[in-house]
């Protein structure tokens, strides 16, 4: 009993040693890819600051214009690779945390695949590759967070691109519960013994030790494969490491946005003409209802979760500013605001814009869409608040200076060529019928090609008046014209605007431009005679 006993205890203790030397052994090698991680991202930083100080100094010795714009151009490229290569390094913490909050909206992922396939074409024909997309169906929609599925889609044809020798071939499978995304590449086959290891992080293959990378892109994309209760795979075949992405097609919390209730996300329509309407667009349920909630006590806040829904309620709301974020279901953010700014019934309304997107491409392509503010996420209220103020006190002034100086042309108040190109067509008709007192509000509907009320939706959201009183500043801004360049009479400018009364003509004038007729006479240079007052 007692030599059995001791031969218990002796392998207990030879176990006990063996994961210990194991143990010490994994903390060895974790400590050693994180060293060789950190020396490749140091090379990574290195590699685009290089590229960025030298072609700095040729730009400051530089007079010849076509070798500054080309050192240019290689600084612009190496800061988005110092930035892409960040963006990269946080959101594999965030997912490893669990720190990565996923939002799985119904998404065309078809359309997302194509959009990712494309942003690589360049890349891959830059190396003469055989590089093919396969799908069988036009759009096929499942339930993902878009932003993270690009991500890793991104991360695996990068990875593809990066290694491969000719070819890549990226294919799309649709089952019943599930889809796979296939990124096939002819690079150097990873051995059997690595293909669990290659989805670790920090951790290269030797035999690719040569070709620059981090060994967090696989990592990331697993991570972010397990967190949609998915599977990153790969097996080799006929010459080829393949990667397969399994995402299941529903998930327990999911929102289907393109058939969300107005309960879902309510729109209030009760407005309050002592607050400024604002219409926020956000698929998001917790940031949308985190907004409404602390932007309600300054304005009345409408909400929906998409673009094409924004446009019905725009339609049917008068509304001082739109709050959009870009990636959103159905309707994006950047093509509601190509919509806002090229319809004349709505090209007046501010938009801004709310994005994770950081890059420079992004914010350009939302000013160029007609953005006036892009907005990065996360932000602080405070900044968000401010530009709201800056924006709605920024047009109110502008409205005030034109109601009240005599001077102030219509067109100061336009917001976009839409708006410019409508307000001369307006400033035209009125002046061209201004001597009739009997010129109506329906007849100049008719004469813009509007109906009644849209046409008054766009004068008050333009100028904050409604058509008759924007019509009257137009007649006495062009009295106050001809009192001030004429030789005229006071009454005789009061029936060629359109007043019969001289008297009501004198307090109309006086009312908006904080003097007499006579007394703005007297600013008309001095050489030519003086005219005779009301009296």
């Amino acid at each position: 009993f007692l030599i059995v006993a001791y031969y218990k205890r002796k392998a207990q203790r030879e176990k006990v040693r063996a994961i210990k030397i194991l143990e010490d052994e994994k903390d060895k090698e974790l400590y050693k890819a994180k060293i060789d991680f950190f020396t490749n991202v140091t090379h990574e930083i290195r590699t685009p600051l290089t590229l960025m100080v030298a072609p700095l100094e040729k730009i400051e010795d530089s007079e010849d214009i076509a070798e500054i714009r080309e050192n240019a151009k290689l600084v612009h490229r190496n800061t988005n690779r110092l930035i892409s290569l960040t963006n990269q390094l946080l959101d594999f913490r965030k997912a490893e945390i669990e720190g990565f909050r996923l939002n799985f909206i119904k998404t065309d992922i078809v359309e997302v695949l194509r959009e990712v396939y494309t942003s690589f074409r360049a890349s891959a024909e830059k190396k003469n590759l055989n590089y093919t997309l396969s799908i069988s169906r036009e759009h096929v929609f499942s339930f993902v967070d878009a932003e993270a599925f690009r991500k890793m889609i991104s991360n695996l044809i990068h990875n593809a691109v990066k290694y491969c020798d000719k070819e890549i071939q990226v294919k799309f499978v649709n089952h019943k519960d599930s889809f796979e995304i296939i990124v096939s590449n002819d690079g150097p086959l990873v051995a059997e013994h690595l293909k669990e290891k290659i989805f670790e992080p920090f951790y290269r293959a030797k035999s690719v030790s040569h070709i620059v990378g981090t060994g967090i892109g696989l990592a990331l994309a697993r991570s972010l494969a397990e967190l949609h209760k998915g599977a990153l795979t790969i097996y080799t075949g006929k010459a080829l490491n393949v990667f397969t992405l399994t995402l299941p097609v529903h998930q327990e919390i999911e929102f289907d946005f393109a058939e969300t209730t107005p309960e879902a996300l309510p729109v209030d329509t009760d407005t309050d003409d002592q607050k400024s309407a604002i219409l926020l667009i956000e698929d998001n349920r917790e940031i949308s209802d985190f907004l409404f909630k602390e932007l309600s006590a300054g304005h009345t806040i409408l909400r929906a979760p998409n673009g094409e829904k924004a446009l019905d309620i725009l339609n049917e709301h008068m509304v001082e500013l739109v709050i959009s974020d870009i990636m959103m279901p159905v309707m994006d953010g950047y093509e509601l605001c190509r919509q806002i700014k090229t319809n004349v019934d709505l090209s007046h309304i501010p938009v801004l814009l709310l994005s994770a997107k950081n890059s420079i491409e992004a914010k350009i392509a939302g000013l160029n869409c007609g953005a006036d503010v892009y907005v990065e996420k996360p932000f602080t209220l405070k900044y968000l608040t401010a530009q709201i103020t800056s924006l709605l006190e920024n047009r109110g002034r502008l409205k005030s200076h034109y109601a009240q100086s005599p001077v102030a042309d219509l067109g100061e108040i336009a917001y976009s060529t839409a708006d410019k190109v409508f307000l001369e067509k307006l400033n035209d008709i009125v002046l061209a019928h201004m001597a009739n007192p009997e010129f109506e509000i329906d007849q100049l509907a008719d004469m813009l090609h509007m109906s009644r009320r849209n046409m008054f939706r766009k004068i008050k959201g333009i100028s904050g008046m409604a058509p008759l009183e924007l019509i009257n500043i137009i007649r006495l801004k062009k009295a106050a014209e001809m009192l001030l360049h004429n030789d005229v009479r006071v009454y005789e400018v009061a029936d060629m605007v359109g007043f019969n009364s001289r008297g009501v003509f004198t307090r109309k004038f006086t009312r908006q431009f904080g003097m007499s007729p006579t007394e703005y006479a007297k600013q008309r240079p001095a050489v030519k005679p003086s005219i005779v007052g009301e009296d």
